[in-house]
């Protein structure tokens, strides 16, 4: 059994979805599994489902949603009450796809193998049917939380692109980096990557265009120029610097981060902060 966030709130049970009627107790199920094994306040509860609008009997109707819920749950163990709220408890390791893509993004981050990295992080991307929470929209805390898991997904697409750079599926990537970098176009490292591909895949001059393109979208929009690193890139694009070419084997630094080496973390421009790997062009 497992409680599915990453898109449409259902429960699965046997393979089988099975869909929890009203909105109020999607948000409370919802609530408990964004929290699996960690008892969930009552008042964070309410807060959560009906924000600033709460009616004075907002608490008993927590508790009749619980009661519904465990049936959905076919177990009253399901979720327990736990001072000075509820917790829910599957009996699984991973109770919800959040956890299970938590986990996966993990291994991959962690694994020194593109191709393994390759195929944890797919099978994590293909974890999100959707918009997360797709049916809560408008509740002020779950847009915080499918904020939160859009940020973990864009992570994850990043990853996946490193890793298929790494393994070589430089013209593969190009379509998919260039409708990224539409959907992101203040998104450095998105335009990065779109760069690096370009250029492996024979086409330095459009590559050039990507930076100068996001050049003028960073100043006109906010007033400011792109990064030292990426200004880097640029400059070894244009000298056609053998650092670019894939290496075999590959280094052990840009195995862990094949568009941009190094480490730091750097908030983006279009919202959230993701962890960036500085490239340094060789002089």
């Amino acid at each position: 059994m497992r409680v599915r966030l990453l898109g449409p709130v259902d429960v699965l049970v046997d393979d089988i979805p099975r869909r929890v009627m009203g909105l109020r107790r999607t948000a409370v199920l919802a609530a408990l599994a964004l929290r699996p094994g960690a008892v969930v306040s009552v008042d964070l509860l309410v807060e959560a489902v009906w924000g600033t609008t709460a009616p004075a009997s907002a608490a008993t109707t927590v508790q009749s949603h619980v009661s519904y819920l465990r049936g959905v749950l076919d177990r009253r163990e399901a979720i327990t009450a736990r001072r000075p709220g509820y917790l829910l408890d599957l009996g699984e390791r991973e109770a919800t796809d959040v956890q299970t893509a938590e986990r996966l993004i993990r291994q991959g981050m962690e694994s020194a193998a593109p191709d393994v990295r390759a195929d944890r992080l797919r099978t994590a991307v293909a974890l999100w049917r959707g918009a997360p929470l797709a049916e809560l929209a408008g509740l002020a805390w779950f847009d915080e939380q499918a904020q939160r898991l859009e940020q973990l997904l864009l992570e994850a697409r990043h990853a996946l692109i490193d890793a298929r750079l790494a393994l070589g599926q430089d013209r593969q990537l190009v379509p998919e980096l260039t409708d990224l970098s539409r959907q992101h176009p203040l998104h450095e490292q998105v335009h990065a990557q779109l760069m690096l591909a370009l250029y492996r895949a024979g086409r330095q001059g459009e590559a050039l265009a990507v930076y100068q393109r996001l050049r003028r979208t960073l100043v006109d929009e906010l007033g400011i120029h792109p990064s030292q690193p990426l200004r880097d890139l640029e400059v070894a694009v244009l000298r056609q610097d053998p650092v670019l070419d894939r290496p075999a084997p590959p280094p052990a630094y840009l195995r862990r981060c094949p568009a941009m080496a190094g480490g730091c973390s750097r908030p983006w421009p279009d919202g959230g902060s993701v962890r960036v790997r500085r490239w340094k062009a060789r002089r």
